[in-house]
């Protein structure tokens, strides 16, 4: 049994795509779209909000890192180039009202008995919805970019990202994105 009603999934499916969409695009005037290596979308354990970064080469060679001593650093979130907040509030709107109102009509719903279902509907609802906008942006500008949804602050966060990574992207890139932490011989 479900813990959201099919209007409330639909209406995030349908606001996570367009919201996913409004700021991929801007990011892309932003940036030439050989620079952007991830675009993720991040959550709370309580399903109580949801924001957007993306990053780009460009951002994480300023940042100064080492490549080859630390291969992995391109993911540690903090370094982030853009995402919620940091673009015009026009930008935002969809995560800041439209997202945000489902989000708080939604946990509404929340009961003792049935927060892991509704986590889980959540979470496969943006998926979804990610996963619809992805498939109306030019291939040829998502060629080097990874997807991913992200659950901040949780012990659970790695899990989510490759389980979204890999219903969001190729196998292939989702198998370099499994592997990110893994040094290079």
């Amino acid at each position: 049994m479900s813990t959201l009603s099919n209007y409330i999934i639909q209406d995030l499916i349908q606001n996570v795509s367009k919201g996913v969409t409004e700021t991929f695009k801007f990011v892309l005037e932003k940036y030439n779209s050989n620079e952007v290596f991830a675009y993720t979308l991040y959550i709370d354990d309580y399903c109580s909000y949801l924001g957007w970064a993306a990053n780009t080469i460009s951002h994480y060679e300023k940042v100064n890192y080492p490549k080859e001593d630390q291969p992995f650093i391109k993911w540690y979130y903090p370094q982030f180039a853009i995402g919620l907040g940091e673009v015009p509030e026009k930008i935002d709107s969809v995560f800041n009202n439209e997202i945000q109102n489902i989000l708080n009509d939604a946990n509404t719903l929340i009961s003792e008995g049935n927060f892991e279902q509704y986590q889980a509907e959540v979470y496969d609802s943006i998926i979804e919805g990610f996963k619809k906008a992805i498939e109306n942006i030019d291939k040829k500008k998502t060629k080097n970019v990874i997807f991913f949804v992200s659950i901040v602050d949780s012990d659970n966060a790695e899990i989510m990202e490759n389980y979204s990574a890999e219903q969001l992207n190729s196998y292939d890139k989702f198998l370099t994105f499994k592997n990110r932490f893994q040094s290079k011989p």
